[in-house]
């Protein structure tokens, strides 16, 4: 029996893109405020930019993050592990070979 692929959206994945592109707009404003407060801030808005695009490694990170900001690599651990607890950043790998990327909510 050979099964066939299909075209068709599976109906729940259409049901969470419509509730997310509900909560976007309903959330807009609160968003926008939210990114504003953060992006005040020129590590943190140094370390969103470095990561819009996909996954960072850390060293690369703390490198650009050190090139451009100034910042000492304690004071990167320490904004990178506050962003990632507040779900701001997404991090994956172990603690030597982490990698970082937003999550896109700012």
């Amino acid at each position: 029996m050979n099964a066939t692929p299909t075209t068709e959206v599976d109906p729940l994945l259409e049901r969470i893109d419509r509730l997310t592109a509900m909560l976007e707009l309903a959330l807009a404003p609160q968003l926008e405020v939210a990114r504003e407060r953060l992006r005040t801030d020129p590590l943190d808005a140094a370390i969103f930019d470095a990561t819009a695009d996909g996954w960072v490694s850390a060293g690369d990170l703390q490198r650009v993050l050190t090139a451009t900001t100034g910042a000492k690599k304690r004071t990167i651990q320490a904004h990178l592990a506050e962003l990632v607890a507040a779900g701001h950043l997404k991090q994956r790998g172990g603690r030597r070979f982490s990698e970082y990327r937003s999550s896109g909510l700012i």
